[in-house]
C-alpha cells in the first residue's frame, strides 16, 4: 500500500513539473543565406519598435505601424519562463517581445518579396523590411 502511494505521489508530482502542451512558435521569416563567395550586405537604417505577433508571424510594430521584417542568418526565435525572444547566435543578444528595441535594417519592396518569397508575401503580408539585432 505505501508502495502503491509513493508510486502514485511520484506521478502526481512529475505531472505537475511537466511543460504541459506544446505550444507552436510563430514563423520567423528569414533571409536567404548570400551565395557561396559571396558577403551579406546589411541594411544599415535603424528600427525602433516593439517584437509582435501578428497573423502568426514575427514582426516589428512601432505604434499603428507593423512590418513584416526578413531576419538576417544568425537570429533565432526562442521561448523561456519570461515569454518569446529572439537571439543574436553570434553575440548571444537577446531581445524581448514587447520591449522597445532599435535595430537595423531596412525597407524592402513588395514586388521583390512577392517574387523571391511567395509564401511569406501569402502568409504574412505588407510592408516589408529587413533587421537584424545590434549594439
Amino acid at each position: 500500500m505505501k508502495i502503491a502511494i509513493g508510486l502514485l505521489m511520484s506521478a502526481l508530482l512529475l505531472g505537475c513539473a511537466s511543460a504541459g502542451p506544446n505550444e507552436a512558435l510563430p514563423f520567423l521569416p528569414m533571409l536567404a543565406p548570400p551565395p557561396p563567395g559571396t558577403e551579406e550586405m546589411r541594411l544599415t537604417a535603424a528600427k525602433t519598435g516593439k517584437l509582435v505577433v501578428e497573423k502568426g508571424c514575427v514582426k516589428i510594430a512601432s505604434g499603428r505601424y507593423v512590418e513584416t521584417v526578413l531576419w538576417h542568418q544568425g537570429t533565432e526565435l526562442g521561448h523561456d519562463a519570461s515569454g518569446l525572444f529572439l537571439r543574436e547566435t553570434h553575440t548571444g543578444q537577446i531581445v524581448r517581445f514587447g520591449a522597445t528595441t532599435t535595430f537595423g535594417g531596412g525597407n524592402l519592396p513588395e514586388d521583390y518579396i512577392a517574387r523571391a518569397y511567395p509564401e511569406l508575401a501569402q502568409r504574412c503580408g505588407p510592408p516589408y523590411g529587413s533587421g537584424w539585432i545590434g549594439d
